[in-house]
């Protein structure tokens, strides 16, 4: 068998197990009608699954007359991911521990404060996830900053500068590993969540602890730019004093500034929506904030602005939905 032909392969059995996750239970006459595989393919790939407990069987269809079909559920619990993201709440740093499985739900949640962050800071809840479900294969993390190639080039966390995180963490427990910035991770859950698919999308993010930062969704994929800068809302030269607590307890200052920041990147990107979280914000901000929006842009160029609900639950969901991406099979066929 030629590479392409194990390539092939792959992508055929990747393509069954997404229909079953999907449809949760199907049978092979469905699966193949979905895949646009053969039935005997598809009867293939389902024997290989079942040997492998990714699949096994959920008894007989409903009858339409004839013979009934056997049919096929997805096990959603034959592995599991785990996934440690860190955000301010209460001036305290918090890190929010989740096992999930295949199909993103969470059957293991643990939060707790942190006093100082660095390169092992992690390591005891990793072992102690890994001893109580085995089954875990990839590991995600949600950090405030920037990481390229597995370094962290830029981070709210000192200690963690200049770190190779990644090689770190994938040789110490030898399964994948990624590692997303907050807001990125928060856009992907709230696009998730909310089922947006929109043109562009744009999600800001106030912390009180520390500088603001965005994330960008174009076409339903997230937007890192050339670098993973892209989102680093802080560093614009807007003439905003980020730092000042004076800023974020000024309606009239917070308002404007923030009005600033949507008017500049929709010249720019012009998204359909711009969603907002801080702790700070309330629908009398979100009034305000409109207005000047549509004081400093033309008619056309106005976004819609929305205030999130929960940003850990939108960071918790796209921290799941990435870190189940590395289970995917990164393949491609050559011609």
């Amino acid at each position: 068998m030629n590479i392409n032909a194990l390539v092939m392969k792959e992508i055929n059995i990747h393509l069954v197990r997404t229909v079953l996750k999907t449809k949760v239970e199907a049978t092979k006459h469905e699966i193949a009608q979905a895949t646009g595989l053969s039935s005997v393919t598809v009867g293939t790939i389902l024997k290989k699954l079942m040997e492998n407990n990714e699949v096994f069987d959920a008894g007989l269809a409903d009858s339409m007359g004839g013979r009934p079909a056997q049919l096929f559920r997805f096990n959603e619990n034959h592995a599991h991911i785990l996934v440690l993201f860190t955000h301010e709440r209460n001036g305290l740093d918090i890190l929010y521990v989740r096992v999930a499985n295949l199909i993103g739900d969470c059957i293991y949640e643990h939060e707790t404060s942190l006093s100082d962050i660095d390169l092992h800071t992690f390591e005891p809840y990793i072992a102690d996830a890994l001893e109580d479900y085995p089954t875990i294969q990839a590991i995600g993390f949600g950090l405030p900053g920037v990481e390229l190639d597995g370094k962290i080039e830029w981070m709210d966390y000192q200690a963690l500068g200049g770190t190779e995180f990644v090689a770190h963490y994938h040789e110490r427990y030898q399964l994948p590993v990624m590692v997303e910035n907050d807001v990125n991770a928060a856009i992907v859950g709230y696009c998730k969540r909310n089922e947006i698919e929109e043109t562009a999308t744009l999600y800001l993010y106030f912390p009180g602890k520390y500088p603001p930062g965005g994330g960008i969704q174009i076409n339903d994929e997230l937007f890192k730019g050339y670098r993973n800068y892209a989102g680093e809302i802080a560093a614009m030269p807007l003439d905003i004093d980020w730092q000042d607590p004076a800023l974020y307890t000024s309606p009239e200052r917070i308002n404007a500034a923030i009005a600033k920041v949507i008017a500049a990147i929709s010249m720019l990107l012009n998204p359909e929506s711009v969603v907002l979280f801080g702790t700070f914000l309330s629908d009398d901000h979100l009034s305000v904030i409109r207005q000047h929006c549509v004081e400093r842009l033309p008619f056309n160029s106005i976004p819609y602005v929305y205030l999130a609900s929960n940003f850990t639950l939108d960071y918790q969901q796209g921290m799941i939905e990435e870190t189940l991406a590395l289970l995917s099979p990164q393949i491609s066929i050559s011609l």
